[in-house]
C-alpha cells in the first residue's frame, strides 16, 4: 500500500469515528471530536477543536478552539458558542470534516485568549459579533466549578455514594444539534477480572464531590451498588447506544 493510499484509509477511519453506528444523527463521542479543523469562508485556518465546555445541567456552553501555537505550546483558547459548532465537509473531500465560523483570522490574532485554569463561563465575544482587543471573558472562582472541561470528566474515576470503586468514565457523548451531554460512557471494573463492561450513564445520575470528605479525593459519584452493575450486561463497546439507560442509574 503507497503513502497516498495509507493516509486515505486513515483519513476514512478518523471520519468513521467521529460518528458512532446506532446514534442519532448529530450525537458523538467527545473523543472523536477532538481536532476537527476550524476555518473560516476564505478557507483560513484558524485551528483545531481543543475541547467541549458544560455546565451543571449537561449542557455544552462552548467548544474550545486552539488557535496557533506548536503541537499546543503557545497556542490561543477561544471559546466558541455551539451555535457555530456545526459539522460540514471539507470543500472537494467530503470524507474530511470541519467547522466553519465567521472569524476572520487576523480578528484571533489581535484578541486576546482565556486561561486554561480560569474557564470562561460563556463564550468569546469575538464570536458574538463583538471584535474587540480588551472585552475578554473570564471564569468565575467559586469552590464548586459552573463548568467542566468534557476531557477532565474524560478519565475520572466513578464511585458509589457507598464509596466502591466502580471504575472511569470511558468517553462522553454529546449531541452537537441540542448541545447537550447525551450520556457518560462508565467503564465498569468487573471483580475478578481485567475485562470492563460499559454502562450508557445519564447526566443528571452524576455528581462531583467526594465521598470521602478529602478535597483531593474527587470523583464521579453515581447512586447505584455494585451488585447491580455486576447482574446487568451493559452494551457492546462496538455499538454504542444512542441514549442513556435511565432505568438503572437513578437522579442525584
Amino acid at each position: 500500500m503507497t503513502r497516498i493510499h495509507k493516509a486515505l484509509a486513515l483519513a476514512a477511519c478518523v471520519v468513521a469515528s467521529v460518528a458512532t453506528a446506532a446514534v442519532p444523527e448529530g450525537v458523538f463521542r467527545a473523543s472523536a471530536l477532538n481536532g476537527i479543523p476550524f476555518r473560516n469562508a476564505k478557507g483560513e485556518d484558524l485551528g483545531k477543536l481543543n475541547d467541549l465546555v458544560v455546565n451543571k445541567d449537561g449542557k455544552i456552553v462552548y467548544g474550545v478552539l486552539s488557535y496557533g501555537g506548536v503541537a499546543g505550546v503557545g497556542d490561543k483558547l477561544f471559546a466558541v458558542p455551539t451555535s457555530h459548532l456545526a459539522l460540514g465537509d471539507v470543500p472537494g473531500n467530503p470524507a474530511k470534516k470541519q467547522i466553519t465560523v465567521s472569524v476572520d483570522k487576523s480578528q484571533l490574532e489581535t484578541t486576546p485568549g482565556f486561561n486554561e485554569k480560569d474557564l470562561p463561563t460563556q463564550p468569546s465575544p469575538v464570536f458574538m459579533g463583538r471584535d474587540t482587543t480588551r472585552d475578554t471573558v473570564t471564569g468565575r472562582k467559586t469552590e464548586e466549578p459552573e463548568v467542566w472541561r468534557v476531557s477532565k470528566i474524560t478519565g475520572m474515576s466513578v464511585k458509589n455514594r457507598a464509596g466502591e470503586n466502580l471504575g472511569k468514565i470511558n468517553d462522553v457523548m454529546v449531541s452537537l444539534k441540542d448541545a447537550k451531554v447525551v450520556f457518560a460512557a462508565l467503564a465498569y471494573d468487573v471483580a475478578g477480572t481485567t475485562t470492563a463492561k460499559y454502562f450508557a450513564v445519564p447526566w443528571e445520575a452524576m455528581e462531583v464531590k467526594s465521598v470521602t470528605g478529602k478535597p483531593t479525593d474527587v470523583s464521579m459519584v453515581l447512586d447505584v451498588p455494585r451488585s447491580t452493575l455486576d447482574a446487568a450486561p451493559g452494551y457492546d463497546k462496538n455499538n454504542w447506544p444512542g441514549e442513556p439507560d435511565t432505568k438503572m442509574f437513578k437522579r442525584k
